[in-house]
């Protein structure tokens, strides 16, 4: 008998221990995950935002129709489960599933979203985003409390590439309209996390929400932390030291680091973005042609890309879509303007200048490649006779200049999906004056028109063909220099499981296929 009972007191010691390293394991990957950052959010109103920090922050609050997968290969269902179009890609009926819910707040029980939210939300970013993301979206009408049928102004083959964006996430009416313009302060959405503390230039905190509608698909970390840090080097040190997980960007500089320490990696992604400066088309020494044709002459980016990425993190660009886009063209620098410094001289002249009467003004963030890259272009243009001043803004100042038209020259960096139409249209068409994107107000109607063909078609070769027409124009009107793309890299911890690098080099931790957490460690 007293056998029994030892081997009946053994068996429980022996499940109650699987229990328990079953329950160590759960908690390890709910650990909170800190993500150091360089960029303050501006914004958490998904119509209102125009940068990646905001948007890497706003996803997890807000949720959208339809998402990339983890690899960004395929756009797959999220609170839509399915979808068609008319032939003529103008007409987009989406089914939604069943059972989301907004989160719970004074203004509304944690109700269930229908179609009216989405007519809501689209109408509603339609009208008051600087962005214009929606911009092809005539109206939504509402077939059932669950189809939405989004009927456009045009035909437009990249939709579902918009819809993924956060800025077409689905929120709840009563707490937009209770909150009017300060809804970006009390953001209120379908996804796993809450918004629970906002310190402006140190961090953001959000705790995942247990009444989550998609039980299936909820991450594991319980609390998600952005800490800010300008300097990217302090925020390498932040990642060694323990005091962050994984990290927005790495510097060049950092890139052997981090690799060769126990117990971190950088994460590569390929390069869909373009850093460039852009020239102002509306006012100012810029307005000239041979002013902008002097610039590219003076200025070798090749020797800038060199000196920026010696350890290869990113490469010379010569023009607006990147390698990571499926429109980029190989032979882009058939009609680029090359460098040739004693053209450049001459244009001075021509100009009717004579050395140091030329002036004019690159405004940056205080991005350190970017402060880089125009102090090096300062370096060669004082070489030809040019002056220039570099002005450096913290970014909310310098997103402020930069989409108001009152810079010379602006340093932009854009990064987004792998269309290439996010790339032409939000920085050269005509509609994109007055935001960042097309801050220095470039105006071709040739270029529009492209752009416009190339969204008409549901072919991707034929889009393709359109989108790198318009490249030429752009890169023929000189308004644009670009500077270089470069690889997304994020310097990780090593116990940070099932993390995929995004294009844009932010930092995403979940989707509808995958979720990071923290493994155990030492």
């Amino acid at each position: 008998m007293k056998r029994w009972r030892l081997f009946l007191l053994i068996c429980i010691l022996g499940v109650g221990a699987a229990f328990v390293g079953d329950a160590a394991g759960e908690s390890s990957r709910g650990e909170e995950i800190v993500v150091g950052t360089d960029q303050n959010t501006t914004t958490m109103d998904p119509a209102m935002y125009q940068d990646a920090a905001s948007s890497q922050t706003m996803i997890n609050v807000y949720e959208t129709l339809v998402t990339y997968d983890a690899e960004y290969k395929n756009i797959i269902p999220y609170l839509a489960e399915s979808w068609s179009h008319t032939d003529d890609l103008k007409e987009w009926t989406f089914h939604l599933k069943k059972g989301v819910r907004f989160h719970k707040t004074e203004n509304q029980p944690g109700r269930e979203m229908t179609a009216d939210d989405v007519k809501y939300s689209f109408e509603r970013t339609l009208k008051i985003s600087p962005m214009k993301r929606l911009f092809m979206l005539d109206h939504v009408e509402v077939l059932a409390p669950d189809t939405a049928k989004l009927v456009l102004n045009q035909p437009f083959a990249a939709l579902l590439a918009v819809l993924t964006d956060v800025g077409s996430a689905v929120i709840p009416k009563e707490d937009a309209e209770k909150w009017g313009a300060d809804f970006g302060q009390h953001p209120v959405g379908t996804g796993p996390y809450k918004m629970t503390e906002w310190v402006k230039d140190s961090h953001m905190t959000f705790e995942r929400c247990d009444d989550y509608w998609n039980k299936e698909g909820l991450p594991h970390p319980l609390k998600v932390t952005y800490r800010y840090i300008v300097n990217k080097t302090a925020m390498t040190t932040a990642l060694l030291s323990g005091q962050v997980h994984v990290t927005r960007e790495v510097l060049d500089q950092d890139v052997k680091k981090i690799a060769e320490s126990a117990g971190y990696r950088v994460v590569k992604g390929e390069p869909c973005n373009v850093y460039a400066f852009y020239m102002n088309a509306t006012r100012g020494p810029t307005t000239d042609p041979k002013v902008r044709e002097l610039f590219f002459r003076a200025v070798d980016v090749a020797q800038i890309a060199k000196a920026l990425f010696p350890n290869e993190s990113g490469e010379a660009a010569y023009g607006p879509i990147p390698p990571g886009s499926w429109g980029y063209n190989p032979e882009v620098r058939s009609f680029y303007t090359t460098y040739d410094p004693q053209r450049a001289k001459e244009l001075l002249a021509e100009l009717g200048k004579k050395p140091g009467e030329l002036k004019l003004r690159i405004t940056t963030s205080e991005d350190e490649r970017r402060k880089k890259a125009a102090v090096i272009a300062q370096a060669m243009l004082k070489k030809v006779g040019v002056e220039v001043e570099v002005q450096s803004l913290e970014w909310g100042s310098f997103m402020g200049v930069a989409s108001k038209a009152e810079a010379d020259i602006y340093a932009i960096g854009w990064t987004w999906y792998p269309d290439p139409f996010f790339y032409v249209y939000y920085m050269f068409h005509s509609e994109k004056k007055g935001s960042y994107g097309n801050g220095g107000g470039y105006n071709n109607p040739e270029v529009d028109k492209l752009i416009a063909l190339g969204a008409s078609v549901g072919d991707q070769k034929a889009r393709t063909g359109y989108y790198r027409q318009a490249e030429e124009l752009v890169m023929k009107d000189r308004y644009y220099f670009p500077l270089y793309h470069m690889y997304a890299m994020n310097g990780v911890d090593e116990r940070l499981t099932d993390f995929h690098p995004t294009p844009q080099g932010s930092v995403r931790l979940f989707g509808p296929d995958f979720s990071s957490y923290l493994a155990p460690g030492s």
